[in-house]
C-alpha cells in the first residue's frame, strides 16, 4: 500500500483516537465451537486482501499458533504470550511472522511459507495456570493495558482467540474492548452450542458493569457479530443444523453473518496445519469465511 492508502487505512481502525488497531475477540465458553477456525480463517483473509493483522492465541493448547506454524517444539526457547501476561517480555520479543507448512524437503527438513501482512503472538501451555498467576499477582491483571498503551504499529486488526472459559486473563483482555471492537462468538451449527451465547451476554454484562465507572479500561466488550459455522449444504440435511439455523436467525438477526457452510475437509486444516483459506481456497467455508469478511466491511484492498 502506498503511504496515503495506508493512512486512510488506518484511521479507520483507530477509533477514538487511539493508538491500539480494532480487537476482534472469538470468545465463547464452549469447546470446540470453531472459534480457532474462525479466528485464523478471518485473519488470514483479511491478511490476504491487504489488511495487516496480529494473531494473538490465549489457548493454551495453542491450535491457532501450530495453524499459524509453531508447535511446542518450534517455540523452545522464544517468548510466548505467557511472557506478556508476567511481565517478562515486550511485544517486539514476542511477536512472530505467521507461516504455514510446505511440509518437508528432500532432506527432511519442515519447510513454511510466511503469510505476508499477519504476525503472532504464539500460545503456551503455561497459559493453563494464567488464571491462578493473575490472581496471586492482581497488577497483572493490567498486563493487557500495558500491551496496548505500549502498542505502536500499522495493524488493522488485533485478533484474540480464547481458550472456552470465562476466567481471570479472558477478563484482563475482555475489559480493554469497547463498541468499537468486536466479540465474536464462532459456534457450530447445534442448537446445545447456540443455546451457550446467553452466558456469554451475561458474562459482558458483568465486565461492563464492574467497570463502568473506570476512566481508564474501556470496558464495553459488545457482541455484534455471530458466525455460524457447520450449517447445512444441499449434502449435508442434519436436523439439528437446520434447527440451530433457525434457533440463531431468531434470536440474533442483527449479528448473524453470512453463514459457513458445513465441508468434512476443514478439519484437514488441523491435520496438515495450515490455514483454511490456504489450504482449501475452493472449500464452501474459505468461500464463506471470504463473504464474512467482506460483510465487516474487509474488501479487498
Amino acid at each position: 500500500m502506498g503511504t496515503a492508502k495506508t493512512t486512510s487505512v488506518l484511521e479507520r481502525f483507530r477509533p477514538r483516537g487511539r493508538n491500539w488497531p480494532l480487537i476482534f475477540a472469538y470468545i465463547i465458553a464452549c469447546g470446540g465451537a470453531t472459534k480457532t477456525t474462525t479466528g485464523t480463517s478471518l485473519a488470514v483473509t483479511m491478511a490476504l486482501r491487504g489488511y495487516p493483522g496480529i494473531f494473538m492465541d490465549l489457548d493454551a493448547n495453542l491450535s491457532a499458533t501450530r495453524v499459524l506454524g509453531y508447535s511446542v517444539e518450534h517455540l523452545k526457547g522464544r517468548k510466548t504470550v505467557f511472557d506478556l501476561i508476567t511481565g517478562n517480555a515486550t511485544f517486539e520479543e514476542v511477536v512472530v511472522p505467521a507461516r504455514y507448512s510446505l511440509g518437508e524437503d528432500e532432506d527432511g527438513v519442515e519447510q513454511f511459507a510466511e503469510i505476508p501482512n499477519l504476525r503472532l503472538i504464539p500460545g503456551s501451555p503455561d497459559l493453563a495456570g494464567a488464571d491462578t498467576y493473575i490472581a496471586l499477582d492482581p497488577d497483572r491483571n493490567d498486563w493487557f493495558m500495558e500491551f496496548l498503551h505500549g502498542y505502536d504499529g500499522d495493524d488493522c486488526v488485533l485478533h484474540a482467540d480464547f481458550p472456552a472459559s470465562y476466567g481471570k486473563m479472558v477478563y484482563s483482555v475482555a475489559r480493554m474492548l469497547d463498541e468499537d471492537d468486536s466479540v465474536i462468538p464462532s459456534v457450530r451449527a447445534d442448537p446445545k452450542d447456540v443455546g451457550m451465547i446467553p452466558d456469554l451476554l451475561k458474562e459482558l454484562g458483568n465486565i461492563r458493569e464492574k467497570n463502568k465507572n473506570k476512566r481508564s479500561i474501556p470496558g464495553r466488550p459488545t457482541f455484534d457479530h455471530l458466525v455460524l459455522t457447520g450449517t447445512p449444504t444441499p449434502s449435508y440435511v442434519e436436523a439439528a443444523a437446520r434447527r440451530a439455523v433457525t434457533k440463531a436467525e431468531g434470536l440474533y438477526p442483527q449479528q448473524l453473518l453470512p453463514k459457513v457452510r458445513y465441508s468434512a475437509d476443514a478439519k484437514k486444516m488441523y491435520e496438515d496445519l495450515v490455514p483454511l483459506p490456504i489450504l482449501l481456497p475452493n472449500s464452501y467455508p474459505a468461500e464463506d469465511y471470504r463473504k464474512v469478511a467482506t460483510a465487516m466491511g474487509f474488501e479487498q484492498l
